[in-house]
């Protein structure tokens, strides 16, 4: 199933990075790692260009969110009654703006953060730029993997990135689990 929605994707071109990207971006456990690391090793073979990819698939992951966020927001307003959500808003107001550039960068929580984003009603004006921000730092560094593993005689860089994204990725998520753990 994953194989064919991953060739279905490579077939559409862009189109498909972003309608993908979109549905990663919401609820849906969809790993980006799918379509990111082999467009990166279709770079560095020159059959693709960084530049495009890196924006449609950053867009596709914000239109996700913003999907869960305006989701969020309009259950919690027709179904959360207001004095639920006052330690949420009250964690968003002291943490959502790290909270939601770091979220994306970390294991599980970058589709998800959206929702309480948009249950706490935090400020578009920092929500959209902070999970683009963030949604590009990560599509570049799995597009980035792919690249070096493209590139020849790099296999040996492509798994010192991977090893060392990893221990970046297991601070972050770490960091981030105790923060919502502890609040």
């Amino acid at each position: 199933m994953l194989e064919t929605i991953v060739n279905l994707v490579f077939e559409m071109g862009y189109l498909g990075f972003f309608l993908y990207m979109i549905v990663v971006g919401t609820f849906v456990p969809l790993p980006t790692q799918l379509i990111l690391i082999p467009a990166g090793y279709l770079v560095a073979q020159g059959r693709m260009e960084m530049m495009p990819v890196v924006l449609v698939t950053a867009l596709g992951t914000t239109t996700g969110a913003m999907i869960n966020y305006i989701l969020a927001d309009w259950i919690s307003t027709r179904f959360i009654r207001p004095g639920k959500t006052r330690k949420l808003k009250k964690f968003f107001e002291k943490y959502g703006k790290l909270s939601v550039f770091l979220a994306p960068l970390s294991f599980g929580m970058g589709q998800y953060i959206s929702l309480p984003a948009g249950i706490a009603r935090m400020n578009l004006r920092w929500f959209i730029p902070l999970i683009f921000l963030s949604n590009t730092v990560w599509n570049v560094a799995m597009l980035m993997l792919g690249y070096l593993f493209g590139e020849e005689g790099n296999k040996e860089a492509g798994y010192l990135v991977a090893g060392g994204g990893l221990v970046v990725i297991v601070v972050i998520s770490f960091f981030i689990y105790r923060e919502f753990k502890s609040y």
